[in-house]
């Protein structure tokens, strides 16, 4: 069986509940992730995956979000190999969207790691704001808070369109001055004790998004087909379609790995490979 271990961009956070390094074990072939679609991913994650691919015995939905998507990333990589197919690159430099199916490299996507003596405990000083007279405490959300959050009704309006980028602030939010906040009376802070000055929620959510930008990129970068510039970029998400490699990608992997062995050498280009359009 194959292993690795693996340290959390967290470690240090947890205290005794979460060690800092995980030994991260082989997935099932026949495993529920073969099955989920992106409704129940990240559920199916916590309550049926890493339990098997992880060595210790830890309650998952109390990892940092960032940590959950590091750790799915590295499961992705240990079982299927770095390479990953998209549909798109984008390019900046020459404006060309290129369509099809390319090949390219996860390990491309960038990782932003938090700070040496990071606490989670993010103060937003009352001088942020126009108006608004008090600190606002924030934290990292666990990966179980950010699924309560995206569910919660009271983000939902009347036709069940879930406002998540509000969900996600207010149950960042933990402290107002020396009152600790739920994320119903984050809410109100936001949508009522700021609405004298509607630029001070705007000034709130970023400022929020700029002190918590931590873990995985969305993005990697790679070769223009068009251009060959080498600031191209794709979406790499982690959801059910992370976890389902193409053929052409992990054939890559398998002849990444033979050369390896054969000749002693890395391997491992980061440029697309068309494969079909």
């Amino acid at each position: 069986m194959i292993s690795e271990k693996i340290e959390l961009l967290g470690k240090g956070l947890y205290g005794k509940d979460i060690p800092d390094v995980l030994t991260l074990k082989s997935i099932p072939t026949s495993s529920e992730l073969d099955y989920i679609g992106s409704e129940d991913f990240n559920q199916t994650m916590l309550d049926k995956i890493l339990p098997k691919a992880v060595e210790e015995k830890i309650n998952f939905h109390k990892l940092l979000e960032i940590d959950y998507y590091w750790i799915c990333r590295a499961l992705r990589l240990l079982n299927y190999g770095p390479y990953h197919t998209t549909n798109a690159i984008f390019c900046s430099e020459c404006g060309e969207s290129s369509k099809g199916e390319y090949i390219v490299d996860l390990r491309s996507v960038g990782c932003t790691v938090l700070p040496p003596n990071f606490t989670n405990d993010i103060v937003i000083k009352k001088d942020e704001f126009i108006e608004y007279d008090k600190d606002i405490h924030v934290s990292l959300l666990t990966i179980q808070d950010a699924i309560n959050a995206y569910k919660d009704n009271l983000f939902t309006d009347a036709e069940g369109h879930t406002n998540k980028s509000l969900a996600r602030m207010c149950y960042m939010m933990k402290k107002a001055g020396n009152e600790s906040l739920s994320p119903v009376t984050a809410k109100l802070i936001v949508e009522r004790d700021m609405a004298k000055c509607p630029a001070d929620s705007l000034l709130l959510q970023g400022t929020i998004n700029e002190l918590t930008d931590y873990g995985l990129r969305a993005t990697g970068y790679v070769e223009c087909p068009h251009c060959h510039s080498k600031e191209a970029f794709y979406i790499a998400l982690v959801d059910d379609r992370f976890f389902r490699p193409s053929l052409g990608a992990l054939r890559k992997w398998r002849d990444d790995r033979n050369s390896e062995r054969n000749k002693d050498n890395a391997g491992g280009k980061t440029e697309p490979v068309r494969t079909s359009n």
